[in-house]
């Protein structure tokens, strides 16, 4: 029996394949090369969803821990330092702790939502690609349970993460803003603003950088008359 590739992902099967077939015979090399490719991708997939959970909770309990401490320094009762000249800036200090616990927060959960984008983005396209190698292999499992669950409360698990991330991203910023506004007033919290959106523009910008693929020099061979005799 002869599938023949649809115009959209020939470019995803040719790569795979190495070579530019227009149909695939259930009985080929190529059927077989990708059923083979299809068993990695679901278990890459498991493996990732596997380290998403994982990495989604080492957050939470990290944020957890940091909410925690944020609540025990705003606690801390500095009237009697502040009235003291000689622990003015011991008072001082303490009273910019919740500001420093507040920025690490917010730094911490501006790196775990563009974790979380990438691992969403990951996802996604493994789930793509599972769909496209489930069509030529005659197995459509993946498709077929997705669409049964097509309804209104048909959540993707990789957006409630990113919603989740978001959320927690926001609750730092105006914890940071605002603590900054108490400490250093209208100046402060335009500071603080301006810290917020370059540390995002910042950690975007590398981020995107790194992910981008390294192109190889090929070696470099001297010329004829160049080579040593």
């Amino acid at each position: 029996m002869h599938v023949i590739i649809d115009p959209a992902d020939r470019p995803f099967i040719h790569r795979l394949l190495g070579s530019e077939p227009d149909t695939i015979d259930a009985s080929s090399a190529e059927a077989q090369r990708l059923q083979q490719a299809l068993v990695i991708a679901r278990q890459q997939k498991n493996h990732e969803a596997d380290l998403d959970w994982k990495r989604n909770a080492l957050y939470l309990v990290l944020f957890l821990f940091l909410y925690g401490v944020l609540g025990a320094s705003l606690t801390l009762d500095l009237t009697g330092l502040a009235q003291d000249s000689l622990h003015k800036s011991i008072a001082y200090a303490l009273a910019a702790v919740p500001v420093l616990i507040a920025f690490s927060g917010l730094f911490i959960s501006l790196l775990f939502l563009f974790v979380t984008r990438g691992s969403a983005r990951r996802l996604r396209s493994w789930d793509q690609g599972i769909w496209v190698l489930e069509k030529y292999t005659g197995c459509n499992l993946s498709m077929q349970i997705n669409e049964m669950g097509a309804r209104t409360t048909n959540y993707s698990q990789s957006a409630i993460s990113v919603a989740l991330a978001l959320f927690i991203c926001v609750t730092w910023v105006v914890m940071y803003n605002f603590f900054t506004f108490t400490t250093s007033g209208v100046i402060g919290s335009v500071i603080s603003l301006f810290i917020t959106t370059m540390t995002y523009v910042m950690l975007d910008i590398q981020l995107l950088k790194s992910g981008k693929s390294i192109a190889i020099d090929e070696p470099q061979f001297p010329a004829d008359d160049e080579k040593t005799p």
